[in-house]
């Protein structure tokens, strides 16, 4: 995989697939379990009817924030595994040299694709399903 720049030289992700959903599920866990936050579950909307997604976007891409946030300070290693197949990077020095925003960067590519709230959802359910 060709690694693409942007204008504004951070890397440009792929479309995210049902395997990311399944790493997001993997990374949602992997945040509740090292941090100890089992009500996170809880926190997490299930996925909505269209109509209703675009008014509760706002708030899930907090949550979204949130999480992720979590999860960086939780599961780096694994989070940053994740975004480096979604820009195509194979050699961590490079995503490490990388500027130090990129983690925001790739969020913010992620919320801007279509659908990617109930992408977000979907995930959580699975997260939901796995946890029991």
């Amino acid at each position: 995989m060709t690694v693409k720049y942007n204008d504004s030289g951070y890397p440009e992700i792929r479309k995210l697939t049902r395997k990311d959903r399944k790493t997001l599920s993997s990374l949602i866990q992997s945040f509740a379990e090292r941090s100890g936050n089992s009500k996170l579950a809880e926190m997490i909307p299930s996925s909505k009817k269209e109509e209703e997604e675009e008014q509760g976007t706002e708030k899930i891409y907090d949550l979204m924030k949130s999480v992720m946030s979590g999860v960086l300070e939780f599961a780096e290693e694994e989070l940053a595994e994740w975004f480096m197949n979604l820009t195509g990077i194979e050699n961590r020095e490079e995503y490490d040299s990388l500027p130090f925003d990129i983690e925001v960067n790739i969020l913010e590519q992620m919320f801007a694709q279509k659908g990617f709230s109930n992408f977000f959802s979907k995930a959580s359910e699975l997260f939901r399903k796995i946890r029991g």
